[in-house]
């Protein structure tokens, strides 16, 4: 059998969740964390076979379920294990303060497994189309540098597409300048709306103004993301959508899914939005792939981070003799359906 051909990879965490809500049994072993969520977005547009390019490397610890391999080996992706006999896997505890998906608070509960770019080698995701981060800015530099060094050594002379997702934890101020200095280095650079106010010091009641946000979207790209400048910024935004900011096009916003359709009613209801920005840029980056446009890429991403939204952890993956549904719905439908109303076309 060939090796297969990596299109995307998420160099992001697998966590296992205890989700907690009050006065409620607490669910165990909830699939989570940015890793598991970017390859989600992925996976929902790559259908076997081209499932096969999607490359998912997972680091777990001695107590990893096996039933959740084997749900993960059913997306029929390239997935390397790596296991570690004498440490447990990645545990995140997540608290809510009430039944509503509002407040929450996070904690890991065990030291972190992350996938180190030295452990791409000798793997076929070593020489992937595209990569997802989520990384501190003075560590995405760190990481860059190794990635990009690795694939020399294995003869992948190409730049890859790399999208960065600034690490909550790191967006504040006194990281403004060093998040600008390593967005020159990355091709797609995509905060959230708070993490973009939070990084200019902005009061976080002005994360939910679109021109507050657009200005500072604008101030990045103006500093300079991607090579010569042609970077894209891309900031979820929660309830008002995204905004994709680039040099050749101007600020051009995209609703939520859930608030689309000519019956002007909500298409669901939205369960949990755990996950669906890293959904959102797993899927951004397959669309950008296939279209070659930023635009068309965001609509993937909304439809993909719309998938995480459904539920608590992952959709439900059912194959059959009509393709693939994801929760019973078909995700390049649910495509045809957004990007008809947003005006794009069926």
């Amino acid at each position: 059998m060939n090796t297969p051909s990596i299109s995307f990879t998420s160099l992001g965490l697998v966590v296992l969740d205890e989700i907690r809500f009050p006065s409620q049994e607490p669910l165990l072993d909830i699939l989570g964390g940015s890793g598991a969520y970017a390859t989600l977005g992925a996976r929902l547009f790559l259908r076997p076979p081209l499932s096969h390019t999607l490359g998912w490397m997972i680091h777990t610890g001695n107590d990893f379920p096996e039933l959740m391999l084997d749900r993960l080996e059913s997306w029929d992706a390239t997935l390397v294990v790596e296991r570690e006999a004498d440490k447990p896997s990645t545990r995140g505890l997540l608290e809510y303060e009430d039944t509503t998906f509002g407040p929450k608070h996070f904690t890991y509960t065990t030291p972190l497994l992350p996938v180190h770019d030295n452990n791409l080698k000798h793997t076929p995701l070593l020489t992937a189309q595209a990569y997802h981060y989520l990384e501190t800015p003075q560590g995405m530099q760190t990481r860059l540098s190794t990635l990009l060094s690795l694939r020399k050594e294995a003869g992948a002379l190409d730049h890859p597409l790399i999208i960065w997702e600034p690490a909550p934890y790191a967006c504040k101020p006194e990281n403004l300048q060093p998040c600008l200095a390593a967005a020159q280095h990355v091709d797609v650079l995509s905060p959230n709306h708070l993490e973009l106010a939070a990084l200019f010091g902005e009061y976080p009641a002005k994360a939910h103004d679109k021109a507050t946000i657009e200005a500072l979207a604008q101030r990045m790209l103006d500093s300079g993301v991607g090579q010569d400048g042609k970077g894209t910024v891309v900031v979820r935004a929660g309830e008002n959508g995204s905004v994709v900011v680039s040099r050749d096009l101007p600020p051009t916003w995209l609703p939520p899914f859930y608030t689309t359709g000519a019956d002007g009613r909500q298409h669901f209801k939205v369960v949990d939005p755990t996950g669906a920005g890293n959904a959102f840029l797993g899927a951004y980056t397959v669309g950008y792939l296939r279209t070659g446009s930023a635009v068309e890429a965001a609509c993937y991403g909304t439809v993909g981070g719309s998938f995480a939204l459904e539920q608590v952890g992952m959709p439900e993956l059912v194959s059959g003799g009509d393709g693939e549904l994801w929760n019973g719905v078909d995700v390049f439908e649910r495509l045809a359906e957004y990007r008809e109303a947003v005006g794009l076309g069926a």
